[in-house]
């Protein structure tokens, strides 16, 4: 078991220690076992649940990193920022405290990168929330789902 620094500077345990190759591998499959995958290790791969975000680039590379249960950057990870291909795909993060929805945070971050963005993705419990941007012309759609997550194994929870 390893540790990093969250956003914060405070140390936390890594339980699972493949938890950013675990989320790779899922990207490999469908959209379902990859937002899967994130919320799990979301929950599961550190020393409490704690939100994870991912960018998928313009090359398809990911940009992985975790924060503390209720903010998550990019500052303090090993995996920066450098190198990543504009326009960016999606931005995913997880909510593991509850529901999936935009916080005030989010919408700040949205309003910044929406013009490099093509969707933005939070995961909440058995939720998923997704703005879609410039859909229709220069309108945004926006999409809820609720539905059952899949265990690492691909199983319902």
């Amino acid at each position: 078991m390893k540790n990093l620094n969250d956003v914060r500077g405070e140390d936390f345990e890594v339980i699972i220690s493949d938890w950013e190759e675990n989320i790779r591998t899922a990207f490999k499959h469908n959209v379902f076992v990859f937002h899967s995958s994130i919320w799990n290790m979301s929950l599961t791969a550190f020393d409490k649940p704690r939100e994870i975000q991912v960018v998928i680039d313009g090359n398809d590379k990911l940009f992985i990193s975790v924060g503390n249960p209720g903010f998550v950057s990019f500052g303090g990870q090993n995996e920066q920022t450098h190198g990543m291909k504009f326009p960016l795909k999606e931005w995913i993060h997880t909510h593991p405290f509850g529901q999936a929805y935009f916080s005030q945070t989010d919408m700040t971050t949205i309003s910044m990168y929406e013009r490099f963005l093509s969707s933005a993705t939070v995961l909440g419990m058995g939720e998923k929330q997704t703005i879609y941007f410039r859909v229709f012309e220069d309108k945004n759609y926006q999409e809820y789902t609720q539905f059952v997550w899949l265990d690492e194994k691909g199983e319902e929870e």
